[in-house]
């Protein structure tokens, strides 16, 4: 058998080792974890909130909402800038998707099974409505980044994958506001927000 000798071994172990060490960490990401505060219960859902300087490059999607049980599902979608939203129709009846908000656009009236689409270009917060059954509305936000979340029925959102900085969170409601928060989210781990919700700014 081949002896080799405790000197090279020991250089091979260092090499090793110093190899180990260069190796590219992944990098680490926080989250931020937060409830919403509202006067009335019902108030703490569908809180979209948002990162506003997360400054990275943009993911845009394509996100569904549905038509069921003569109702749009979910009532809020928030999305990137540039995506495109689904409007799939899985009811027995015609529906149709149209909005009277930034550009008004109306995708027409379909039959159960089929879906439009539409591609959105700007910010901002968009009703959509249905002509065919005027007590219907959605609200699609666009918003200026692909860091956001959206509150459930107890006001809970998470925004997760953040890395570890300083950020300014934005807060869309549908009929009350709250004013821009600034967060410092840790490397790792959850970091708790709460945002209290009131009156809109004027």
């Amino acid at each position: 058998m081949t002896r080799i000798p405790l000197l090279a071994l020991t250089a091979a172990a260092g090499l090793a080792a110093s190899a180990l060490v260069s190796l590219p960490c992944a990098a680490l990401a926080g989250e931020i974890v937060g409830q919403i505060d509202a006067p009335v219960p019902k108030h703490k859902a569908n809180v979209v909130v948002y990162v506003r300087n997360a400054g990275l490059e943009p993911a845009p999607k394509t996100a569904l909402m549905d038509q069921e049980g003569l109702v749009f599902k979910p009532r809020v979608l928030p999305v990137q800038k540039g995506s495109t939203v689904e409007f799939r129709n899985s009811d027995p009846v015609g529906h149709n998707v149209n909005s009277p908000d930034g550009k008004p656009y109306d995708l027409g009236t379909w039959p159960k099974g089929e879906s439009r689409k539409k591609t959105f270009t700007e910010t901002g917060a968009f009703r959509q409505l249905c002509s065919v059954h005027d007590d219907m509305i959605a609200w699609v936000v666009v918003v200026d980044s692909r860091h956001f979340g959206v509150s459930d029925k107890a006001g809970a959102f998470r925004i997760p994958d953040l890395p570890a900085g300083k950020y300014t969170l934005g807060v869309w409601h549908e009929k009350l506001g709250a004013a821009d928060r600034t967060v410092e989210v840790a490397a790792t781990g959850p970091t708790p927000v709460t945002i209290t919700l009131g009156p809109k700014a004027p």
